[in-house]
Formats: C-alpha cells, structure tokens, sequence
C-alpha cells in the first residue's frame, strides 16, 4: 500500500537524494522542487548534460495520485513503473536499478529503513520494487486540499475574494474551463468515479505569439509507444493536469510556451491553435472565441490562484 508512513519517510530521503541519478548529480528534486510546486520553473527540463534539456516541461507532482496515467504523453499507468522511465531516460537518471541497489546497499542507514519498510517480503529488501513502491508511496502523499478556496468551500473560513467568485463562475460556465479540469482536482480525472485521465488537442503553439503563430511539433500520446493510443486522433495531444497550485508553475503547457497565467488565458480565449487559424487536426478544444473581457480573464485567475496551498507548501519546505 501507497499509505505506509515508513515507506513514505523513505520514499521522501529517496527524492531527495541524487545518487539514484549515474553521477550523483541529479535527484527527483532537480526537477520537483517544492519552492516551485514541485516543479522547476524551466520551459523544459535541464538534463544531466550541460546546456541540454528535456523534451518537455515538468509537471507538478502534487496530487499525482489522483490521475491514472502519467507524463504528459499518458505513457504510463502506475505511480510505481513511472519511477523507471526516469531512471532509465538517458538525459535524466541515466542509470539502471541494479547500480541503485548497489549504492544504497552500501549505506547501513538505507538498510535499516527498507528492513523496517520491506523486511520479510523478499531475500533482499533493497530491490526494484521497494526503491519504487516508496517513491511513489511519498509521491502519493503529496496532497493539497488547504487552499483559500477548499477552506471556504467547506465553511472553516468566511472571507474569499469576490474576484474568485465571478471567476469560479467563469471557469465553470462562460471559459468552459470545468469541462476539461473536472472538480475538485481541477484535472483531467474524469467524474464521477475518477478512474479515466483524458487528455485533449489544444493545438498548442511555440511560444506566445497570436499574430505568426507556429504549431507545436510534439506528437504527444499519439507516439507514447503504446499500440493503443496510435491513432490520429490523439495526435498533438496532451494529458489535462490539475490547475491546483498554478500560480507557483509556471511556464505553461507541454513545452512551457507560455510564461504567464494571461497568455495561457488568452490562449483559450482564441480558441486554441484552430482558432488561430492553424490546421490542427482533431482539435477537442473548441476553436470558437470564448470573448472574455480582461476583466472576467483576471477574475478567472483570481480563482485559480486561489486554489494555491501555501500552508501545505511551508510544510514540505521545512
């Protein structure tokens, strides 16, 4: 189980420690840094070259727990075997299990912990499956339902800005944005029992430009290497991630194109990239203009930047 507070503690030392990386260079953190969200303020992702990055940016791990496929492109469906496609990824972890298992095994105190945790289960109880299991036990644990706006759903708090109002209202109505981003996750997690991650065709672009604009070239789940998602129609498209904790995220979108919550805004109001005047194929986001003013776009963002949980971030900090 995900809900052990030892495999949790541990999970936590192994986030946060870089010999799972080749050279010691890179852990979890360099990517999941709580100070950002859990993410690294990058459009993408530096790697463990110097002056080379991902091929995406990096999405928060808060609340990872309550989708059911991972990365942006869907490629996985398990917090656990998510932990392998970065430690195998050459320009991330670069290295194997067996070379981790060989590092912790020499640490008397990495013994202790994963005896306590996994002892008994196996011969070695250092192995592929603990290091896993407690990575994606402290990632699941990483939870944030404390923001102004659950305090004030639930009645512990009486005060909530009357610009959020107006835009939770916009967000659920007129911006169509509680179509894709389903409550209370703000996700792609779909309702009512939550066990399908969508992904949508937004047509997403290079950078923040309306008036040249250039489609993004990054195939998305259509090339995730799983047979059955190789289809057209999931051609550019991309997991819907939560909006939980946005204001602390930036840059936006796969490819971290867009460097404030007003272009991101403004993105949709267009249309997307068909309502651009791009041909993207299968566009699932509705190519018509939303025609919100740029005060119901402040008043959406007053919403969704109410939904940052900055006593639960202070936690994790300290």
């Amino acid at each position: 189980p995900l809900d052990n507070p030892k495999t949790i503690n541990l999970g936590k030392m192994l986030f946060e420690d870089a010999q799972l990386s080749k050279n010691n260079t890179m852990s979890c953190l360099s990517c999941h840094n709580p100070n950002l969200g859990f993410t690294d303020g990058l459009p993408k992702s530096a790697s463990n070259k110097k002056g080379f990055f991902t091929a995406r940016n990096s999405p928060t791990v808060i609340n990872a727990g309550y989708a059911t496929r991972y990365f942006w492109d869907m490629r996985e469906f398990n917090l656990e075997k998510q932990v392998t496609h970065v430690i195998d990824d050459n320009l991330e972890f670069n290295t194997s299990f067996d070379t981790i298992i060989r590092k912790l095994n020499k640490n008397s105190n990495y013994q202790k912990l994963f005896k306590a945790a996994y002892g008994g289960i196996v011969k070695n109880d250092i192995n592929e499956r603990s290091i896993s299991n407690a990575i994606a036990a402290y990632v699941n644990s990483l939870k944030s339902f404390n923001s102004q706006f659950d305090k004030y759903v639930r009645n512990e708090i009486n005060e909530y800005p009357e610009s959020a109002k107006r835009g939770f209202n916009l967000f659920m109505g007129k911006g169509a944005c509680g179509s894709c981003h389903f409550a209370p996750i703000f996700n792609g997690s779909v309702p009512p029992f939550y066990v399908e991650s969508e992904s949508e065709v937004l047509g997403v672009i290079q950078g923040f430009d309306s008036i040249n604009p250039k489609l993004d070239e990054d195939l998305g789940r259509m090339k995730n290497g799983l047979k059955a998602d190789n289809y057209p129609f999931f051609k550019n498209s991309f997991k819907t991630v939560s909006i939980r904790n946005i204001e602390l995220t930036a840059p936006y979108m796969h490819n971290g194109s867009f460097l404030s919550l007003e272009e991101v805004l403004e993105f949709y109001n267009l249309g997307g990239g068909a309502g651009m005047g791009l041909p993207v194929e299968n566009q699932t986001l509705s190519s018509a203009p939303l025609n919100l003013s740029k005060q119901e776009i402040k008043d959406i963002i007053a919403f969704m930047e109410s939904l940052t949980d900055i006593e639960r971030f202070t936690t994790l900090m300290n």
